[in-house]
């Protein structure tokens, strides 16, 4: 029955990707299947880069500056990812203290480079009681930060300010200190040398939904899901995992089922220890976990 079949779809998307009812509604289509993957390709180019810096290895990704904690380590504030019609929304604990390590700062030296640290681009538009609401103004996507338990403490971006001001004032008479950008209303000098990171490629919209059903990593304790280098001639880079779901259940549940990503398609490792792929449109990634018979599945 096809009420059956869409109350199972329901509570598979509940239970691997943790998205709450109220939420799950609004991603209901009239036929009652659930839509993970935005049409809007501006969201998608933000969501690829939010992919790109989120499954980066600790530290690596050039924009993972901050210092105190890395991209990944942001993870373990992260309860659940839900897209949304015009936004990408995430709960966190400390909704402040997650979006103070994603707005923009830029590092000008005296030769005229920069260094961009935090996401490029990405601007406050708005706080509300429970969430802050993040625009990139390059893509004009959005992303929306919740805060899963209370209200927003505004202490945090607040602290952040105020450090920022301090530091200035300090070093006023140098010209490599470190300036925010998501207090501007244009993109600074130093955003727009790193446009390239936003441009939209062949595995844009793969990226996009691999970043929808991020949970599917993430739900699993010391996944340590992360890019590297692709192996085959015809992918672009390599998603490697060490616990969870093995490579053909993660390809598996990716383009079949009630969380497959439209026109998708996978290719299973040909030999034990080869890497899956995952095609969509032009764009390929290579898969790489556990494999099936040690994977270490989420009960």
């Amino acid at each position: 029955m096809p009420y059956s079949r869409d109350k199972a779809a329901l509570a598979l998307c509940r239970q691997t990707l943790s998205i709450p009812d109220n939420y799950l509604r609004r991603m209901r289509q009239p036929n009652g299947r659930i839509t993970l993957d935005t049409p809007d390709p501006q969201q998608q180019r933000l969501q690829a880069l939010l992919f790109d810096c989120f499954f980066s290895r600790g530290l690596e990704h050039p924009f993972d500056l901050n210092g105190g904690r890395s991209f990944p380590d942001l993870l373990a504030y992260l309860s659940w990812v839900a897209p949304q019609n015009d936004r990408l929304v995430l709960q966190a604990t400390t909704a402040a203290r997650v979006t103070s390590y994603l707005v923009p700062y830029v590092r000008t030296f005296t030769d005229g480079s920069c260094e961009v640290s935090g996401i490029p681009g990405l601007r406050l538009e708005r706080i509300t009681r429970k969430a802050l609401v993040l625009r990139h103004m390059p893509t004009g996507g959005r992303l929306e930060i919740r805060e899963q338990i209370g209200e927003v403490a505004l202490r945090d971006m607040q602290a952040l300010l105020e450090d920022e001001v301090r530091v200035s004032r300090q070093d006023e008479n140098r010209q490599d200190r470190r300036q925010p950008a998501w207090t501007q209303e244009q993109l600074t000098q130093g955003e727009q040398a790193v446009a390239h990171h936003w441009a939209p490629d062949a595995t844009t919209a793969l990226r996009s939904a691999l970043l929808a059903r991020a949970n599917l990593w993430w739900s699993v304790y010391k996944h340590r899901a992360h890019l590297v280098p692709a192996r085959r001639s015809n992918a672009e880079r390599c998603l490697h995992w060490k616990s969870g779901r093995s490579t053909a259940e993660i390809g598996r549940l990716l383009t079949e089922g009630p969380l497959k990503i439209p026109e998708a398609r996978f290719t299973p490792p040909y030999i034990p220890g080869d890497v899956g792929l995952v095609h969509l449109g032009e764009g390929t990634l290579e898969l790489n976990g556990p494999r099936a018979a040690l994977a270490t599945l989420k009960s």
